[in-house]
């Protein structure tokens, strides 16, 4: 004959009792976390679209034909906002070509001077839809409205423009000794929106092509144009690090040539 189970105590109901309002209680008390985050007010792709456009102007200068003068750089005609990038990349670029740079004018024999004619950043935005629109009132009692912005393809290219040159000329005499040319360059960046997805960001100023910051492999353009091409070294070869290219032939074209093809 089976024996039937005994009825609940006042002891085991406290001991649910104990065990719901320990779950209710961690429920109730579920943990919530918040990180601060700030932003510059410059972003990190504006300074790499200047920056970038800088580099590759500058490594198309040659200053050979200074090597071994002493050399005074005259900074006074730049006023790019990054300053200090942008003068010390030129010390750099001297000094790696062999100018002997002097830290005053009154050391040196000939007299560099440096200038800057752009710096600064384009943008065009192409949008294949309705763009956002306002509804102003035009009769009475019927408000006005904001209809959103309806796109099937969406593309932002931003770039980043510099144009910069270079003469030198003798501290005791004035003759002019040597000029660079005028140096032109530009980098870009891109973000497309398909049907509202994005952004799929691409450009000079990247590596390789990516969705909303994570890198998606892409062998080549597949949205006819909308998306550019993984960024190359400097050597015209993909990954790896970076190699000068070859020092161009003396700079003493006009400004003019200097923007041949």
């Amino acid at each position: 004959m089976m024996k039937s189970a005994p009825p609940p105590t006042h002891r085991s109901f406290r001991a649910a009792g104990v065990v719901a309002l320990g779950l209710v209680l961690s429920s109730s008390l579920a943990g919530c976390g918040t990180v601060k985050t700030t932003n510059t007010a410059r972003t990190g792709t504006e300074q790499l679209l200047l920056t970038d456009a800088w580099d590759a102007a500058l490594s198309r200068i040659d200053f050979r034909p200074l090597t071994g003068v002493p050399v005074f750089l005259e900074t006074q005609h730049i006023t790019a906002v990054d300053q200090g990038w942008v003068i010390s990349s030129l010390k750099q670029a001297m000094l790696q070509q062999g100018v002997l740079l002097r830290t005053k004018a009154e050391q040196a024999q000939w007299i560099v001077e440096a200038r800057v004619g752009a710096y600064g950043t384009d943008e065009y935005n192409l949008l294949v839809g309705i763009p956002q629109t306002t509804i102003p009132m035009t009769i009475t009692g019927l408000p006005a409205g904001t209809i959103p912005e309806m796109s099937l393809a969406k593309r932002t290219d931003q770039h980043g423009v510099v144009k910069m040159a270079l003469f030198a000329y003798d501290r005791a005499s004035g003759q002019l000794v040597w000029t660079s040319g005028t140096s032109q360059s530009k980098s870009n960046a891109k973000d497309v929106y398909v049907g509202g997805v994005g952004p799929i960001q691409s450009g000079t100023i990247r590596k390789s092509t990516e969705f909303n910051g994570m890198r998606i492999p892409v062998a080549h353009d597949l949205t006819g144009g909308l998306v550019g091409q993984p960024a190359l070294d400097f050597d015209g070869t993909a990954g790896g690090e970076a190699v000068p290219l070859p020092l161009p032939p003396s700079a003493t074209a006009s400004d003019l040539d200097s923007f041949a093809p």
